[in-house]
């Protein structure tokens, strides 16, 4: 299951110098199961309590057990006058192909001092005389009584960490330590019956990282996975025949869908001629933060001539080239058939990722667009159909958010013979209140 942690601030340290502060979080995959992590800084005056600096990093793909030092796009640059104190906060989400909603990741305030630079050029004098090494260096061996000044320790915490020559071991002291302790990588054999029943996971608030079964808010699915929260949520397996009506509920077709034969890993496919759609609305949704859109989709045999178009947009024609939206698009660049790659528009002006993806004939993938907390930024992945990550770029430009920019959700294919099979859609926007 997915459970990926932000467990402690590398920078900033609580003290820095007045210049620009770099923000760097460690995170940790505690799971068996690879995670794509989209998150930010937050930096907070800490007397006003106002937010005063935001960034998000670059997504980052966490393999399993692996820990990874992620850093924000920008660093935090104090503000005049010097030697105030501020707060810094870490949120973010963690999601795959078999979590596609994915889950909270969370560390919570640090408070850091910036501190003004020396105030004029140091005086002359011969303190260097009396410091360590001079020829008339102090030493207060044998002295009695204390020092006036605090004396700050000397570097040596690398002594108390792990391997060091003064290890810190907490075995056999009573007492619980003030932090939380991320439980050990384990599977599902650490698990006792006693422990997996209902009453026991939930008194204690949830088990493993994942939400509190008995919570309604957050509740959990049958295998353990989170479930749905609240907010709109939507999906179709296409596990009908489609022929002959007006479209696989809530969404809708532009014309006749053909039944597949279904498999094991995909029961419920359509069959998809070229000039199709599979749509839902054109100005349904206004992008806010925490929209996803994910489609399980078989290229055909032959690629030639494909064009393909996945997403949030306000047009039913492919290429999109949608006013507004933030979807994949498919079709033949420099001569290469079947290169799909990310967009996004905002009143006709769009952004393309930096790198595409060519899809191979005949190949199931799961495509999936989501975007932040602050639809600042838009993912956009391909994975295979094992879950594994093929390819993945990001967009933070043009995304529409503004009102007269609203979307809708849809699939258009056309070009080429055949254009593939459909077998599953999705969208999600949760929002943490009640409607």
């Amino acid at each position: 299951m997915l459970d990926i942690r932000a467990v402690a601030y590398i920078a900033p340290v609580s003290e820095v110098d007045f210049a620009p502060v770099p923000l760097t979080i460690r995170l940790v995959n505690y799971a068996d199961e690879t995670g794509l992590v989209s998150a930010g800084f937050r930096i907070y005056n800490g007397i006003t309590g106002l937010l005063i600096h935001q960034s998000d990093i670059i997504p980052v793909e966490i393999a399993k057990g692996a820990t990874v030092d992620v850093s924000a796009l920008t660093d935090f640059m104090p503000p005049a006058p010097a030697d105030d104190t501020y707060f810094v906060l870490f949120d973010g989400n963690a999601a795959n192909a078999l979590v596609p909603d994915g889950i909270a990741i969370h560390l919570g305030s640090m408070y850091f001092d910036v501190k003004p630079a020396p105030l004029g050029p140091i005086p002359a004098g011969h303190a260097v005389t009396h410091e360590d090494t001079g020829i008339d260096e102090v030493d207060v061996t044998g002295l009695s009584g204390l020092l006036a000044d605090p004396q700050t320790p000397i570097l040596h915490h690398l002594e108390h960490e792990t391997g060091g020559s003064d290890e810190i071991n907490v075995t056999n002291l009573a007492g619980e330590l003030a932090d939380d302790q991320p439980p050990k990588a384990h599977g599902n054999p650490a698990h006792t019956s006693t422990f997996e029943d209902q009453a026991n996971k939930g008194a204690a608030g949830g088990y493993c990282g994942l939400p509190n079964p008995l919570d309604s808010a957050l509740p959990l699915r049958a295998d353990g996975t989170p479930g749905t929260p609240l907010g709109l949520h939507l999906e179709n397996d296409f596990c009908y025949n489609a022929s002959n009506v007006t479209g696989p509920y809530p969404w809708r077709h532009s014309a006749t869908l053909s039944a597949s034969t279904g498999t094991p890993a995909h029961p419920g496919v359509l069959g998809v001629a070229a000039g199709k759609s599979v749509y839902l609305g054109v100005s349904a949704f206004l992008l806010s933060g925490q929209e996803s859109t994910r489609l399980v989709y078989k290229t055909a045999a032959s690629l030639t001539g494909l064009f393909l178009s996945f997403g949030f947009a306000d047009t039913l024609v492919t290429p999109f080239a949608a006013v507004d939206g933030c979807y994949f698009d498919c079709q033949v660049v420099g001569g290469v058939q079947a290169t799909i790659y990310g967009v996004c528009a905002a009143a006709s002006v769009r952004s393309n990722t930096a790198t595409s993806f060519v899809l191979a004939p005949g190949t199931w993938y799961h495509l999936l667009v989501s975007l932040n907390t602050t639809a600042t930024l838009v993912t956009f992945s391909i994975f295979n159909d094992a879950g594994a990550l093929l390819w993945s770029d990001t967009l933070n430009s043009n995304i529409p958010t503004a009102p007269g920019q609203e979307t809708g959700n849809a699939v258009v294919i056309s070009g080429g013979p055949d254009s593939g099979y459909l077998d599953y859609i999705d969208i999600s926007i949760p929002r943490p209140f009640f409607r």
